[in-house]
């Protein structure tokens, strides 16, 4: 049970607010997307820039994490959030620990900057915590995940599938996975089958799909016989796995 960027669809995403109705929700693993602001501060951000989802705009990478923490994270998903701010890495670690859950960080890169730099900070800062074990690094930048393993050879890692959509194939996801060490891949749920998963299972990866949300999409995936079901109604998905198979 992963929560996509928090219960995400109950509390304004990538704040703490809906890092812990997640947890209070029954998750297992919390996803989340790292960024790096201009003084090189770990904030928990998926967008590159800070009009969406906070009263601020312009890039992250532009902003130092004193006047990013002057914005509101909260008024945009409803009023009851107001005041909800962007949390750092160090506040979603200390959630963590203090609710036993683990975390699942997706380290962002964007057109004019690689993850590389990014990832090594991350799975340094994984290991300083002590939760190789539990933890798991993310990325679309599959070249980033493979220096952080290379550094920390206890990382465990979930790359996103290249390309994020269209047509997959079980040969393809093993290739990618085992070409950078990691032992799960993650895969847009609409683009998933029994079969691929069974191939990728055949060669112990884990597959987990996203964004499970709709109730239909997740009872799909879980038919598939996923390894974890990632979404933004962790309600949804609780009361799935708690319900027979079919």
């Amino acid at each position: 049970m992963i929560a996509h960027r928090g219960d995400s669809l109950h509390a304004p995403e990538q704040t703490l607010a809906a890092y812990q109705l997640a947890i209070d929700r029954g998750a297992d693993m919390i996803e989340a997307d790292v960024r790096c602001t201009r003084d090189n501060r770990l904030v928990m951000l998926h967008d590159a820039t800070l009009d969406r989802t906070t009263s601020g705009s312009g890039p992250v990478a532009a902003i130092d994490l004193a006047d990013l923490r002057g914005l509101d994270a909260g008024a945009w998903f409803g009023f009851q959030f107001a005041g909800q701010l962007v949390p750092t890495l160090d506040e979603l670690f200390d959630l963590a620990e203090r609710n036993d859950v683990a975390l699942c960080l997706e380290v962002k890169s964007d057109r004019d900057q690689t993850a590389g730099g990014l990832a090594l900070v991350v799975a340094e800062e994984i290991r300083r915590r002590g939760r190789l074990e539990c933890d798991v690094l993310s990325s679309f930048d599959h070249g980033a995940l493979a220096a952080a393993r290379r550094a920390y050879p206890g990382l465990s890692l979930a790359p996103d599938r290249l390309p994020e959509r269209g047509p997959s194939t079980a040969g393809a996801l093993i290739s990618q996975a085992r070409a950078i060490g990691a032992t799960i891949i993650q895969h847009h749920h609409a683009d998933l089958d029994a079969t691929i998963v069974a191939g990728c299972h055949a060669a112990d990866l884990a597959v987990w799909p996203w964004p499970t949300t709709a109730v239909g999409d997740i009872e799909r995936s879980r038919r598939m016989g996923v390894d974890g079901l990632m979404g933004d109604d962790v309600a949804a998905i609780v009361r799935e796995l708690g319900a027979p198979s079919v």
